[in-house]
């Protein structure tokens, strides 16, 4: 990802030569440095990319601006400038401030502003990758409610279909391999004997007529045919997909 030309930097530091030495280099590289003498001076704003800072300065301390601005924006670039030397220094940067990038004075022209450059990219990655979850949530939430909708959708047409079904006078069943039940309808229950949720599971021609085996002119897979012991009910079977069938019966 390259870093756009123009990119923002505030440049932070109580030593105007200092200041004024990494303003004209960031500049020179593309970059569009403001410059600050001290936190009271560094003005926040959206716009920054990155922060360059002192960590000691006239009114506090660099890594206490660099968590202020993450706290505003947790992708800013936040980098330590410094001629302190203290290695403890270091471990406070990066614990208060979150220091992406860490260096000393003076410094090599080339290093810092790759340095800066990196810090600028990454922060830009950063923000991106935030987006695109930001908007991945956004579809999955869109989708979780278009699974919602769809779902009770297709619960209400169940619910509709199951009323017709019941609604028929004769006793209907749909009928699976191994003549196993799959859903019946009121009739056919109170024919069995039996309360409609109970019905599912049961071999079709146990639950009617208490037959150990299939019934003599069992329709299945035809689409006619009689059951019963003595054949003396009407069954008209319609195949509805592989092994399952819609099975009406007439006494």
């Amino acid at each position: 990802m390259t870093v756009p030309e123009g990119s923002k930097v505030l440049v932070v530091d109580d030593d105007e030569g200092c200041r004024r030495a990494v303003g004209r280099l960031l500049r020179r590289s593309g970059l569009s440095p403001v410059l600050a003498a001290g936190l009271a001076e560094a003005a926040l704003s959206s716009d920054v990319a990155c922060i360059v800072t002192e960590f000691r300065l006239p009114d506090g301390l660099g890594p206490d601006l660099l968590a202020r601005a993450m706290a505003e924006d947790p992708d800013i670039g936040r980098v330590i400038l410094t001629g302190v030397v203290d290695p403890s220094v270091l471990e406070e940067a990066v614990n208060r401030g979150h220091v992406h990038a860490f260096f000393g004075k003076p410094w090599e022209d080339h290093a810092l502003v790759q340095g800066v450059l990196g810090v600028i990219e990454r922060s830009m990655l950063s923000r991106e990758n935030r987006r695109l979850l930001q908007r991945l949530e956004e579809q999955n939430q869109k989708l979780a409610t278009l699974v919602e909708e769809r779902t009770a959708q297709l619960q209400k047409i169940k619910q509709e279909l199951q009323a017709i079904f019941d609604a028929l006078g004769e006793p209907t069943a749909m009928i699976g391999p191994g003549f196993k039940v799959l859903r019946a309808n009121r009739a056919y229950a109170d024919w069995a004997g039996l309360k409609v949720r109970q019905v599912p599971g049961r071999v079709c021609h146990e639950a009617l007529f208490g037959l150990a085996a299939p019934c003599p002119a069992c329709p299945l897979p035809g689409p006619t045919g009689r059951a019963g012991p003595n054949s003396a009910v009407e069954v008209e079977a319609v195949q509805m997909g592989e092994g399952t069938f819609l099975c009406r019966y007439r006494s």
